[in-house]
């Protein structure tokens, strides 16, 4: 018995079914206590890479790879609109996702023709704040032993005028008291900055109307400051 002819709408079914072992899985919608949040991912944001190594598999191979608990934290790889970039992501993202469109992997596949991949040892975790006129402020997350050892230098560096100001005013008067008193205060000033270093430069860029925008992950400052240019071209640093 001859084959029964294929009629034009199932023809165009089988064009537009995505090959899931080459599809990407792109964000649907945030969970309720999702990390989608806390990365500023955005609803239709795509997973294309954990590691440096493309991903094919689905949500629970996903979640499954980002428990692992010996692991610091994951490079997580996102398309956005044309946009690649990496975000550092430690346990399970949350959230549902879908299998993105055969176009919609075209376009990923044609991306990443001119993105390159680095080792997971030289990548660096930024935070970037943006105020409403897109002013940004960008600071490597990583532990500082400058702003243990020398406050007043770490300061000077994050240009943190005010506390800055304010950490002289008490080394001067606990010296001008007793040299006792002053030697405590440097060492609870110190143990203050080794504990809250990030808190504190956070807590900062928030004193000048900043938000919290996105957290990248990059090789040098530089890199992504290029990255959060990419995704918004009229962001400023």
């Amino acid at each position: 018995m001859e084959d029964e002819p294929r009629t034009d709408n199932e023809t165009e079914s089988q064009v537009a079914e995505p090959d899931l072992s080459k599809s990407f899985l792109k964000l649907k919608e945030h969970g309720t206590f999702s990390r989608t949040r806390a990365l500023r991912l955005k609803e239709g944001d795509v997973i294309i890479a954990v590691d440096g190594t493309l991903f094919h598999e689905s949500t629970d191979n996903l979640t499954d790879i980002l428990s692992e608990e010996d692991v610091e934290h994951w490079i997580v790889t996102i398309y956005r609109a044309g946009v690649i970039f990496e975000v550092a992501a430690r346990g399970p993202l949350g959230g549902s996702y879908e299998y993105c469109k055969p176009q919609e992997c075209q376009n990923i596949e044609n991306a990443l023709k001119n993105h390159k991949f680095h080792p997971k040892p030289e990548y660096k975790i930024y935070e970037v704040l943006k105020d409403i006129s897109k002013s940004c402020d960008i600071y490597d997350t990583s532990y500082t032993p400058l702003a243990v050892y020398a406050p007043p230098l770490w300061l000077m560096q994050q240009r943190m005028w005010e506390p800055l100001i304010a950490i002289i005013a008490v080394y001067l008067i606990t010296l001008n008291v007793n040299v006792f008193l002053f030697i405590l205060a440097a060492v609870l000033i110190s143990l203050y900055f080794k504990r809250g270093q990030l808190i504190l430069r956070r807590s900062y860029s928030m004193y000048q109307d900043r938000t919290v925008w996105i957290t990248i992950a990059a090789i040098s400052e530089l890199d992504a400051q290029k990255s959060c240019r990419d995704i918004d071209p009229k962001c400023t640093f």
